[in-house]
């Protein structure tokens, strides 16, 4: 749960985080924002906020909710494509993570190898590289989460609920048992309120 928990922290922080894993519209008359690219200094530098946090949870002298941290959607795509792509099952070939207020999308570029699942028919059909675009709304207070997903589609094709509760069961809670995409779960590192704003989360602990 903690590790995907950074991957929608970081990145589902995720799943995930991601759980990669936290959109809005900019008035007409700003200008486009230039967004900076992922880098390597960028994930380092989540980890020292996460590393904070973490630190922060067995301090007895820290106030719990007394900090706030922010996190920018480039640092959680940075974390997702140099930290944690050796925990990720396939290859993370591009990433544009999307904040807004209580959303957060995911819309990545992704190589599955030819026998990823060890399942020939699965990987007959997930093999090889495809855009993979997930949205969802993330809504956490009082130590407690939850996500809501709100939208899937790969290669531009909408991917049913069911379908996804179902790959779900069969491939991820073998592994994260506690993990549910329909209850609410408790937040890593004594996080106690995560703020999703346009372009970045704000975290509390």
């Amino acid at each position: 749960m903690k590790k995907i928990a950074s991957v929608g922290v970081a990145g589902l922080l995720v799943i995930a985080i991601a759980g990669v894993i936290v959109f809005g519209t900019i008035a007409a008359k700003e200008e486009p924002r230039k967004k900076t690219q992922a880098s390597e200094k960028a994930a380092k530098s989540l980890q020292q906020k996460i590393d904070a946090i973490q630190n922060a949870e067995e301090d007895p002298k820290h106030k719990p909710g007394s900090t706030r941290v922010e996190v920018s959607d480039v640092e959680l795509e940075s974390y997702l494509l140099y930290s944690l792509k050796e925990d990720i099952p396939a290859q993370i070939d591009s990433a544009d993570v999307q904040l807004a207020q209580d959303t957060v999308a995911l819309d990545t570029q992704i190589t599955f190898s030819s026998n990823a699942t060890g399942n020939p028919v699965v990987d007959a059909l997930v093999g090889g590289t495809h855009n993979l675009f997930v949205k969802g709304k993330l809504v956490a207070r009082e130590h407690r989460g939850k996500f809501d997903l709100l939208e899937v589609r790969v290669d531009g094709i909408p991917v049913p609920n069911l379908l996804i509760q179902s790959l779900m069961k069969r491939y991820v809670q073998p592994k994260y048992p506690d993990v549910d995409l329909n209850e609410p779960f408790d937040m890593p590192w004594g996080i106690q309120e995560l703020k999703l704003e346009q372009d970045k989360a704000i975290v509390i602990y």
